[in-house]
C-alpha cells in the first residue's frame, strides 16, 4: 500500500465514530424496523457497533485489495436482519445512505491533499471502495435470501405436516394460514384435508390468511378460487386476509376478481369482526 493510500486508510479509520453518528442521525421513524429513529438506546448502540465493524471492514480493502473479509460481516448481519423480519429494501436503503456519508469523508481527504494526490489515485480509490460496497451488498442480499428461504421452508414444512391445517378459533370460525407460494399446497391431500376438517369442525366460515404469501399469479389465484368454490358447496363462507399492497397490485394488473370474496388487510380485524358477528 502506497503512502497516500495508507494516509486515506488511516484518515477514514479516524472518522469511524463520526460517520456512524451521522448515519444514526439520518434515520427516520420506521414501523417495525430495527433502523427506526425512535429505537431504544440499546438498539442504537448495537447499530453503532455494527456500523463501526462495517466501516473498518470496508476500509481494510484499501490495505490488501481483498474482499474476503466482507463475507463475515455480511453473513452475520444479514442473518440477524432476516431473523428480525426486517424487509430487505430497508437494509439496502441504509447501505445507500451510508455509502454517501462514507464518500463524503473520502472527498474531504482529497480536498486536504489536493496538491499531492494524483488523478489515478482518486480513480483507484473510488473503484476499489465502490466495488467493496457493491460486493458487501451482494453478499448481504445473498445471505439474507438464504435465511429467509430457509425460514419459509421450515414454516411450510410445519404446516404441511400438520394433520389439522385449519386452526379453530370458535365453534364456527376457523383460520387457514398459508405460507410461501399457493401452488406449494397442491401436492399430497392438503386441499382434501382442509375440506374434511372444515366439515368435521362444522365451520360456517373459514379465514384464509395470505400474510405469508410473497406473490400471486393467475394460476395460484385459480387454485385459491377452487378452494373457495369447494367450501361454498359445503355451505362454508370464505374470508381472505393478508393481501399486501404488492399482491393487490398484481391482482389488479392480472384482472383477478376478488369482489365476490370478503377480504381484510389484517387477520386480527377479520377475526374480531367474525367473532362479534357470530
Amino acid at each position: 500500500m502506497d503512502k497516500m493510500t495508507q494516509e486515506l486508510h488511516d484518515f477514514l479509520l479516524q472518522h469511524v465514530s463520526e460517520m456512524a453518528q451521522e448515519w444514526l442521525d439520518s434515520r427516520e421513524i420506521e414501523e417495525n424496523s430495527v433502523y427506526t429513529a425512535d429505537a431504544s438506546s440499546e438498539v442504537t448502540e448495537y447499530l453503532r457497533e455494527q456500523n463501526h465493524y462495517f466501516t473498518r471492514t470496508i476500509v481494510h480493502v484499501l490495505k490488501d485489495g481483498s474482499f474476503k473479509k466482507l463475507s463475515g460481516w455480511a453473513q452475520e448481519i444479514a442473518t440477524k436482519r432476516a431473523h428480525l423480519g426486517n424487509p430487505l429494501y430497508q437494509s439496502i436503503r441504509h447501505f445507500k445512505t451510508f455509502r454517501f456519508i462514507f464518500f463524503k469523508r473520502v472527498e474531504a481527504f482529497i480536498d486536504l491533499h489536493q496538491s499531492t494526490i494524483k488523478q489515478r489515485d482518486i480513480l483507484l480509490w473510488t473503484k476499489t471502495l465502490n466495488e467493496a460496497f457493491d460486493k458487501m451488498i451482494e453478499l448481504f442480499t445473498m445471505y439474507y435470501g438464504q435465511v429467509a428461504e430457509a425460514q419459509v421452508y421450515a414454516q411450510k414444512m410445519i404446516i404441511s405436516e400438520l394433520s389439522t391445517p385449519v386452526i379453530s378459533i370458535s365453534d364456527t370460525v376457523g383460520v387457514l394460514p398459508l405460507i410461501g407460494q399457493i401452488d406449494d399446497y397442491k401436492s399430497n391431500d392438503f386441499v382434501e384435508r382442509i375440506m374434511v376438517q372444515a366439515k368435521d369442525l362444522e365451520l360456517s366460515c373459514l379465514v384464509i390468511d395470505l400474510s405469508g404469501v410473497p406473490s400471486i399469479d393467475t394460476m395460484m389465484t385459480n387454485e385459491l378460487f377452487q378452494v373457495v368454490d369447494m367450501l361454498d358447496l359445503l355451505g362454508i363462507d370464505t374470508t381472505i386476509t393478508g393481501i399486501r399492497p404488492e399482491i393487490a397490485l398484481t391482482a389488479v394488473q392480472l384482472g383477478l376478481d376478488f369482489t365476490k370474496i370478503k377480504t381484510y388487510g389484517k387477520l386480527k380485524d377479520a377475526v374480531s369482526d367474525l367473532l362479534y358477528e357470530r
